[in-house]
């Protein structure tokens, strides 16, 4: 990546810190065990992989559940909607919204095009939330999932999940939550909620790529859930396949770092996001932020130059990096999450920017240049 490049894409991907790295070079080098075989080199892997299990549940405050480790949040969401909804002797019902991940959404879709569940996908408001009244009035006898994103991965919005989860503990629906983009951000704990489902990753958190995460609570493992990857029969049968030894225990450490950073991580987030959102409205005209102005994930903007093509701007400014929406939506369609709260036509003139734990108020100052210039460059280019 080149020295001088101004990264703000944190939603799509996060800089493995340092100290992540470090815990993960013994594990690439000297201890190479398979966690599975009972020699010492396989009994030293598996403990490797207790301590991040425990570090993951700490983080989330999931101690009385079970985390089984996956190799993507996609993965995860996949094993939660079709291990969950799609496991039922007979069809069920399942609730969702319509703005989750595609990795929630499309084995939801899929479960229903084949007969296997009834689909609700509820609308949000226009700030991208979805409320307790709604979810109450869709769920119906047999509900047997409730799917709620956490933090839009589009947008930043939260949404009320102590309102939601109290609602589906009322009616006994097990409730997962994508919470991708929440998890290291903010605090979370899923045992006073009563989240019964989490997905999580590590390369959020400034962990590895290759490790994340679905936690269960002790609920929903005696709902219980069918396996979608068969074979060898690890994480107690729930995923099987070899574990990634280093990716898990980076996935530790990043989990160990972000609870105790992540307070402070979130006020400078905070802090800065302002600071780039006050340098574009104070230099440019038609500019509107996506999403909720209060309830949202710190440092993150969602925001649209009227008139301005987004993937256009992005070419413009190779020193500065942000994106369009989704890094998981490859084709350029209108983002269907700005559809659904109701502003297709921002679709393609917006960009998603994320603060970092690496970013500096220097850089924020540069990046406010190098968009109002692109900015005012189109704009002047398009009269």
């Amino acid at each position: 990546m080149p020295q001088d490049l101004i990264y703000l894409d944190n939603n799509a991907t996060t800089r493995i810190d340092e100290a992540v790295l470090q815990a993960m070079l013994p594990f690439l080098r000297e201890q190479y065990g398979n966690p599975a075989s009972g020699h010492l080199a396989g009994r030293v892997a598996r403990q490797a992989v207790e301590r991040a299990r425990e570090a993951v549940a700490a983080l989330i405050g999931g101690r009385g559940g079970r985390v089984v480790f996956t190799a993507s949040a996609t993965e995860a969401n996949n094993l939660a909607i079709t291990g969950i909804a799609g496991g039922g002797s007979r069809p069920g019902h399942l609730v969702t919204t319509m703005i989750e991940h595609k990795s929630v959404l499309e084995p939801a879709r899929n479960l229903e095009r084949a007969g296997r569940i009834a689909l609700t996908e509820l609308p949000p408001d226009e700030f991208g939330q979805v409320h307790s009244d709604a979810l109450l009035a869709a769920l119906r006898a047999d509900t047997c999932l409730v799917s709620v994103i956490a933090a839009s991965h589009v947008v930043h919005t939260l949404n009320p999940l102590a309102e939601l989860a109290q609602v589906c503990a009322a009616q006994g629906v097990p409730l997962h939550c994508d919470a991708t983009q929440w998890v290291g951000k903010l605090p979370l704990d899923v045992g006073r909620l009563g989240i019964d489902a989490l997905s999580i990753s590590a390369h959020k958190l400034y962990g590895p790529k290759g490790a994340a995460a679905l936690y269960l609570s002790q609920a929903a493992l005696r709902r219980g859930i069918v396996p979608q990857i068969l074979g060898g029969g690890q994480e107690d049968g729930l995923r099987s396949g070899t574990l990634n030894v280093p990716a898990i225990v980076g996935f530790g450490a990043a989990c160990e770092l972000a609870a105790r950073r992540q307070a402070d991580d979130a006020t400078r987030a905070r802090q800065l996001a302002q600071q780039l959102w006050n340098g574009l409205t104070a230099r440019l005209d038609a500019v509107t932020l996506n999403g909720h102005p209060q309830e949202r994930l710190p440092g993150g903007l969602h925001v649209t130059f009227t008139g301005v093509d987004s993937r256009g701007l992005m070419a413009a400014i190779p020193e500065l990096a942000f994106s369009e929406g989704s890094a998981c939506e490859t084709e350029r369609e209108p983002e269907y999450v700005l559809k659904a709260i109701g502003k297709p036509e921002a679709a393609h003139h917006s960009i998603r920017c994320q603060i970092g734990r690496a970013t500096t108020a220097a850089q924020v100052t540069t990046a406010v240049e190098l968009l109002v210039a692109g900015v005012q460059r189109m704009q002047a280019f398009a009269v």
